[in-house]
This record gives C-alpha cells, sequence and structure tokens, in this order.
C-alpha cells in the first residue's frame, strides 16, 4: 500500500478529484450556459475536463490497494459500492471528454464565421436587380442545432458527474464516519 508520512494515500488523494471534478462542473455549466465567458474560461474548463478523470483514477487506484491492505479476504459490500460509484464517476467523466471538444471545435467555428460576418441575418427578399447578400457560412443553422444537442449532452454529463462525485463521497464518508465498515 502506497503511503505519505506514514498515513495510508488514498485519504489524501480523494480530496483532489472532489476538488477537480466540482470546478469542473461549475466552470463546465458556466462555459456551456453563459456563451460570453467562453473565451474568458474556455481553456481552464478544456484542462479540467483532462486533469478530473485523472485524478478519479488516482483514487480509485489507491483506493484499490487500501482495500486489500484492510480486507485481504475480501471487500465488504459498502467498500465495493463505494468503488463501483466512483468507476461510474470515472466512465461519465471519460465520456464526457469527446462531447466537450466536439462542442468546443463548433463553438470555434461559430465564432470564426461571426468575425468573418457568415452569421449575419439573411435579407427578406432582393429587390429588383439586387443581388442577395448575408451569411456566407452554409452550415451557421446546422451548427447552432448540433451545438445545441451536443451541448445538453454536456450538461448532462456534468450533471451526472456531480451526482456520481456526491454518491462516491457520500458512500465513502458513510464507511469512515457512520461506522458502516469496521475493521
Amino acid at each position: 500500500m502506497t503511503t505519505i508520512l506514514d498515513l495510508p494515500l488514498h485519504p489524501l488523494a480523494v480530496h483532489a478529484p472532489i476538488i477537480f471534478v466540482a470546478l469542473l462542473v461549475l466552470l463546465g455549466a458556466a462555459y456551456l450556459l453563459i456563451p460570453p465567458l467562453r473565451q474568458r474560461i474556455g481553456w481552464a474548463a478544456a484542462i479540467l475536463v483532462l486533469v478530473a478523470p485523472a485524478t478519479v483514477y488516482g483514487s480509485i487506484l489507491s483506493g484499490q490497494q487500501f482495500a486489500d491492505f484492510t480486507y485481504p479476504d475480501g471487500w465488504p459490500d459498502a467498500v465495493q459500492q463505494h468503488h463501483d460509484n466512483a468507476y461510474w464517476l470515472l466512465w461519465t467523466l471519460l465520456a464526457l471528454i469527446p462531447v466537450w471538444f466536439l462542442f468546443t471545435g463548433l463553438d470555434r467555428g461559430r465564432r470564426a464565421a461571426l468575425l468573418r460576418g457568415g452569421d449575419a441575418p439573411k435579407p427578406a427578399a432582393p429587390e429588383d436587380g439586387e443581388t442577395a447578400t448575408g451569411s456566407d457560412d452554409p452550415a451557421a443553422g446546422g451548427r447552432k442545432v448540433i451545438m445545441f444537442v451536443i451541448g445538453l449532452i454536456a450538461l448532462a454529463l456534468l450533471g451526472l458527474a456531480a451526482w456520481w462525485l456526491f454518491q462516491t463521497g457520500h458512500t465513502g464518508a458513510e464507511m469512515v464516519w457512520g461506522g458502516v465498515v469496521q475493521n
């Protein structure tokens, strides 16, 4: 079992996912729901999308070592439930990665089109002898629909990650403070 200053690593390591997943949920929701903030918090959210699952995975590995050391004859049901919740959190965060980067790529394309005037509204109808001007971005309408759907999926995954973070922390806290598992 890995230790730091003779303390098991797992009780120390679990604080990283609590912080990083919670920050990801908050910044991710702000990024998705408040478009003017996207350029300011985009890089921080993208880094958290990658760092949060890594911290969860590190906590799972240290937790497995801790559980194997503490219960060499097999894990109690409460420990197994805590472990399963952590894996659900990990898989939810891993599912968020491609969804997140697809959304951010579409948003980047949307912003690039706005800069070149691609999302300008089309006029109602050209007058005699005039040509129609407006959007030179043929993907503008479809991009908005796809961004809305992908954004809803990302928001749902963020909510699910918050739920699994809560469930994982709650089962762990019950074991430590509620006396569910006795040595």
